[in-house]
């Protein structure tokens, strides 16, 4: 039965697991930028180093905390047997490739409080998710897949879910192969795909997912400019670190 207009359109099964992704992307950014803005923060601020090792045993619990968490999401979003992953929301796509029809999106317009022909003049000239770009997607996705399965699942599976399987030697050879750039990177990616994808489903736009570039300062930002979680955790976290110090500052007079 079609939506009269103004009716609330049904959430698809491809939303629903869109959403499931990009909470997932987003929690995996956010625990690792948080992890790079403790250790940033102790490796360039002397008084920063200081105050962490006045309680290190809580330091070293938290800042391992935050890359194990960052990995269990990582491993969640890449790995087949995950019952929510990349590839899921993949084959939903490939399956139903009408749902990101000009036809469906003008049905989705219409049901979203624009008229009839509004929604009409909405969708010429956007974009129709074709096979192509899908095999493009999935592509780029298998290549970033290629890099975690070679340096950074090991990590995931025998030192942080199943520590007891891994030997000192062989969890130092395994970071040795770990780079924080390449990384940042995947995580870019990560979060420009979910863009994409909302973006071709929502508003017609072709998916161009060139990894997003992570701005990471320790100055507090404009309250006009819009950051990514890994962005806005990585200032918090200098400012948790910064008000410490004025703590201290403040206790010693």
């Amino acid at each position: 039965m079609k939506l009269a207009y103004g009716e609330a359109c049904e959430v698809t099964e491809f939303e629903t697991e869109l959403e499931i992704f990009r909470k997932e992307e987003e929690t995996a950014q956010q625990f690792f930028f948080a992890y790079l803005s403790v250790r940033e923060a102790a490796l360039t601020d002397a008084d920063v180093l200081r105050t962490i090792n006045q309680n290190p045993l809580f330091w070293i619990t938290a800042h391992h905390s935050m890359l194990l968490a960052a990995f269990l999401a990582l491993g969640r979003i890449f790995d087949q047997n995950s019952k929510h992953n990349i590839d899921r929301v993949m084959a939903i796509v490939a399956r139903d490739i009408s749902i990101f029809s000009l036809n469906a999106l003008r049905e989705r317009k219409e049901a979203s409080q624009i008229t009839r022909e509004e929604a009409a003049e909405y969708v010429v000239g956007k974009h129709e998710l074709t096979a192509d770009d899908v095999k493009l997607l999935r592509k780029q996705i298998d290549l970033r897949r290629r890099i975690y399965e070679d340096r950074y699942r090991d990590i995931r599976h025998k030192v942080f879910a199943h520590k007891a399987t891994a030997e000192t030697t062989e969890v130092s050879a395994m970071f040795a192969k770990t780079n924080i750039e390449e990384m940042k990177s995947v995580f870019g990616f990560l979060h420009s795909l979910n863009a994409a994808l909302w973006e071709a489903f929502h508003n017609g736009r072709k998916p161009d997912v060139k990894p997003y570039k992570f701005v990471l300062s320790s100055e507090p930002a404009p309250h006009y400019i819009s950051l990514a979680p890994g962005e806005r955790i990585f200032r918090e976290g200098h400012a948790v670190l910064g008000s410490m110090l004025s703590d201290v500052k403040f206790r010693s007079h």
